[in-house]
């Protein structure tokens, strides 16, 4: 059975009731779109659940996060990704987080964005970020990952990086997508 109910990991209160009855939780939010600002606000919104899981006895938080090397220089937005796993994992309610590469379907952003620039337009300046290096997995393979983390307590409390098999640069995934 499934339930949809609002809340917003922004307003812990409305995450009181969003928990009823619920062992398992995922976290499946990234704050970006909310522009200049979204770091601080993700891991205000990371604490929020955390604390609330553990006060709604969550059994478990599965994190879907963004893959990247945190030791080294990466963008903001995939260093807010891995920081929000961390603040998610600094709380007492066990977490499997998975990071993955551009999630390759309809309703990833990264691919939502590849498939808009490359529809709408014929050439297309080359940004610097156009070099960067993913490793693209299916939306598919992400679904099955996330969905075998309900019933795989090894995974709990770990960090486990999904990605396809080849790692390419996002101009090379655009002229694919072309």
């Amino acid at each position: 059975k499934i339930d949809i109910l609002h809340a917003d990991v922004t307003s812990p209160a409305s995450l009181t009731h969003a928990f009823d009855g619920v062992d398992t939780a995922y976290y499946l939010i990234h704050n970006m779109s909310r522009g200049h600002g979204y770091t601080a606000l993700e891991l205000e919104g990371a604490r929020n659940f955390a604390r609330a899981a553990k006060t709604a006895n969550i059994k478990h938080i599965i994190y879907l996060g963004g893959l990247a090397d945190p030791e080294q220089h990466i963008a903001p937005h995939m260093r807010s990704r891995i920081e929000t796993g961390k603040v998610l994992r600094e709380g007492k309610v066990p977490v499997t987080e998975f990071r993955a590469g551009v999630i390759a379907g309809s309703g990833s952003i990264s691919f939502e964005m590849i498939r808009f620039m490359t529809e709408l337009f014929p050439i297309i300046p080359a940004p610097l970020w156009m070099k960067n290096k993913s490793q693209p997995i299916a939306i598919q393979n992400v679904i099955d990952y996330l969905l075998a983390a309900l019933t795989n307590p090894n995974g709990q409390n770990g960090v486990f990086e999904i990605g396809g098999p080849e790692i390419t640069t996002y101009k090379d995934l655009m002229l694919r997508y072309a």
